[in-house]
C-alpha cells in the first residue's frame, strides 16, 4: 500500500494536493492528528508542539512576537492548512495530553528537543507502517528517508502567489503577507537544518519537486498519485 510524504513551501497547496492524493489513492490524509498525538505522548498541548516547527530564529523584539503568534495560530486555524500548519485543531487547544493530574507545557522552546524528535519520529513510522496513508509535513521526508514503497514530494510556488495566498487565508496586508511568508520559510528552514542537518531546498530530499504556478491540484495529485502506486509495484 502507497505511502507519501508532503512537504513545502507556506502558500504553495501543499495540504490541498494531499488531500487530492489521499482521494486518488483511496488513503488516510494525516497532518494535525500527529501534531495531537506527539502533544499527547510529550505531555503538551498541541500549540506548544505546532510552535516548536516555527519557532523564530531571530531576536525576538516586538514585530517578531507578532509573526511568531500568527504563525502558532495558523497552526491552529483551519483556514486552508500547510504541511507544517495543518488546518483545523482548535479544539485541542491548551488540553492536557499526559495527565489529569499534571501541568501540560504549554510554550515551545519548554519542549524538549529529543523527546520532540523521538515521539514525532515514533508517530510518523507507525503511520507508515500501518500504510496506505498521505503525511503531510512534521518533515516526513526525512524521518522515511530510505524506508521502501514510500513517496516523498515537496511542493512549491512563486513568491508572489504565495504572498497573495496568504492574504486572502490570514487576511493580512501585501507587506505583511510577505513578511509572514519570509519568516515561516526562515522558520521552516532553521527547523529542517537543526534537526536533520538539510537544506530544505535540497532537491535530493524529494523523489518529486512540484511547482503549483501553473497546475491544478487535481492534476497534481493525479501525478503523485500515479508515482506512488509505480513505486509500490
Amino acid at each position: 500500500m502507497a505511502v507519501v510524504t508532503l512537504n513545502g513551501q507556506i502558500g504553495s497547496g501543499g495540504p490541498e494536493v494531499g488531500l487530492q492524493v489521499a482521494h486518488y489513492l483511496h488513503a488516510d490524509y494525516v497532518d494535525r492528528l500527529i501534531l495531537a498525538e506527539a502533544a499527547k505522548r510529550i505531555g503538551a498541548t498541541v500549540q506548544a508542539v505546532a510552535g516548536k516547527e516555527s519557532e523564530l530564529t531571530r531576536r525576538r523584539d516586538r514585530l517578531g512576537r507578532f509573526f511568531q503568534n500568527v504563525l502558532e495560530r495558523s497552526a491552529m486555524s483551519g483556514a486552508g492548512g500547510e504541511p507544517y500548519f495543518g488546518p483545523g485543531v482548535d479544539v485541542l487547544l491548551s488540553r492536557d495530553y499526559y495527565s489529569e493530574d499534571a501541568e501540560p507545557i504549554t510554550l515551545a522552546h519548554e519542549v524538549d528537543d529529543d523527546k520532540y524528535i523521538e515521539v514525532t519520529t515514533t508517530v510518523i513510522q507507525n503511520l507508515a507502517r500501518e500504510g496506505n496513508v498521505v503525511i503531510v509535513g512534521r518533515a516526513g521526508n526525512l524521518i522515511l528517508k530510505g524506508e521502501p514503497g514510500v513517496l516523498h514530494v515537496g511542493t512549491v510556488a512563486p513568491l508572489e502567489h504565495r504572498i497573495h495566498t496568504i492574504m486572502d487565508r490570514e487576511h493580512l496586508e501585501y507587506d505583511d503577507a510577505m513578511t509572514f511568508v519570509e519568516e515561516h520559510e526562515r522558520a521552516r528552514k532553521a527547523f529542517f537544518s537543526k534537526f536533520f542537518d538539510v537544506d530544505t531546498d535540497d532537491p535530493n530530499i524529494y523523489h518529486m519537486i512540484i511547482n503549483m504556478a501553473d497546475l491544478k491540484v487535481e492534476t497534481a495529485g493525479e501525478m503523485i498519485a500515479h508515482a506512488a502506486q509505480d513505486l509500490t509495484h
